[in-house]
C-alpha cells in the first residue's frame, strides 16, 4: 500500500513539472547541436522563435551585434537563439536549413558568402520563414526572398575614413591597406568607398597590395610588422577596429604613422586614447541587429515596413570625440 501511495505522489510531481515547463515563456538565449553546435529555444506558448546566424563571435563588433539582438529580443518578449557560422558558408546553409526544420518562425543571418547563401534564404523563405539579412547583404537579396536588410553603408563608411586619411596626410603619402575576406560584401563595399576616394588623390600611393587579415588582430599585427621593414608607410587604412588594433600594436603608440579603423568598437576607442590608431568611422551593429529582430516581429505580427534598407549613419571618431562614443 506504501509502494502504491508513493508511486501516486511521484506520478503527480512528474505532471506538475512537466505542466510548468509547458507554460514557460519569456526571451532566451541557447544554443542546439543540431543547429551547428548552438542550440533551438524551446517555443514558448504564443512566444515567437528567432534565430540570429552571425558570420562569426570573434571580435567586439560582432559582441555588440549579439548584444543588440539580445536586448530587443528582450524588449519585445522573443526567445532568440545566437549561432556562429565560424566563417564557414556550408555551416551557415546546414544552420539555417536546421532552423527551418525545428520550426523557427524567422531568422536574421549576416552571410559568409553574399552570393552562396541566397539559394538556402530562398529556400527557407519560400518555407514560410521570414528572413532578414544584418550587417552585410546578399547578393541581388529581394529576389532570394529576403524580406528587410539592415546593415550600414560601407562604401559611405569607407569614403568617410579614407576623406580622412587624405585629409591627415594632406592628400599625399604612402598608404597600405588592410582588407578582410574578399567574398565578403563589407570588404569590396569598403574597398570600392577608398577607390572613390583615392581617384580625388593621385599623390597617395598604395605601396602594397591590399592584405587579407580576415578581420583578425592578430594577423593584422604580423602583416604590419613585416610591413614596416619593407616599406616607409604614412598611412595604414584598415577595414575593421580589430586590424587597426593589430597594425596599432605592430607600429607602437604614436608612432607617426596614421592609422585608421572602422566599426567604432571599444578595442578601437581604448587604441585611440592610448595612441596606437589615430581615428575610426563608427557604424552600430548593435542596432543594425535590434533593427532587425524589430523589423521580422513587425513582419510575423501581420504588419509591414516603411523601408525594407535599414541603413546605420557612420560617424568619424577620433582622439577630439572618442569620450562621447565609448
Amino acid at each position: 500500500m506504501k509502494k502504491k501511495k508513493f508511486l501516486a505522489l511521484l506520478l503527480t510531481g512528474a505532471m506538475a513539472l512537466a505542466a510548468l515547463t509547458g507554460c514557460s515563456s519569456g526571451t532566451e538565449t541557447t544554443t542546439d547541436e543540431g543547429a551547428g553546435g548552438e542550440t533551438a529555444a524551446e517555443g514558448g506558448d504564443g512566444t515567437y522563435r528567432i534565430a540570429l546566424i552571425q558570420q562569426h563571435q570573434t571580435n567586439a563588433f560582432q559582441i555588440g551585434v549579439t548584444e543588440g539582438a539580445q536586448a530587443k529580443a528582450d524588449e519585445l518578449g522573443v526567445e532568440l537563439s545566437i549561432l556562429s557560422a565560424d566563417q564557414d558558408a556550408a555551416k551557415q546553409i546546414s544552420q539555417i536549413e536546421q532552423c527551418v526544420s525545428e520550426g523557427y518562425d524567422a531568422i536574421l543571418f549576416e552571410p559568409v558568402d553574399p552570393d552562396g547563401l541566397r539559394d538556402a534564404a530562398k529556400a527557407a523563405a519560400d518555407a514560410g520563414v521570414i528572413m532578414i539579412n544584418i550587417v552585410s547583404a546578399c547578393t541581388d537579396w529581394e529576389s532570394a526572398g529576403i524580406s528587410a536588410v539592415s546593415c550600414g553603408d560601407n562604401v559611405k563608411a569607407g569614403e568617410n575614413e579614407m576623406q580622412h586619411v587624405a585629409d591627415l596626410l594632406g592628400g599625399e603619402g604612402n598608404i597600405a591597406i588592410l582588407t578582410g575576406p574578399s567574398s565578403t560584401t563589407d570588404t569590396t563595399a569598403r574597398l570600392e568607398g577608398y577607390r572613390n576616394i583615392l581617384a580625388n588623390y593621385p599623390n597617395m600611393t598604395e605601396v602594397v597590395a591590399p592584405a587579407d587579415c580576415e578581420w583578425d588582430t592578430a594577423q593584422a599585427q604580423a602583416t604590419v610588422e613585416s610591413w614596416l621593414s619593407a616599406y616607409d608607410l604614412d598611412a595604414i587604412v584598415c577595414q575593421n577596429d580589430g586590424m587597426a588594433v593589430g597594425a596599432g600594436n605592430a607600429a607602437g603608440a604614436n608612432s607617426g604613422i596614421v592609422i585608421t579603423g572602422l566599426d567604432g568598437t571599444p578595442d578601437g576607442y581604448e587604441a585611440i586614447k592610448d595612441g596606437r590608431i589615430t581615428g575610426t568611422v563608427a557604424q552600430d551593429g548593435g542596432m543594425m541587429a535590434s533593427s532587425g529582430v524589430e523589423a521580422a516581429v513587425t513582419l510575423l505580427e501581420g504588419g509591414t515596413l516603411e523601408n525594407n534598407l535599414i541603413i546605420a549613419d557612420s560617424v568619424w571618431v577620433d582622439a577630439s570625440n572618442v569620450a562621447d562614443y565609448e
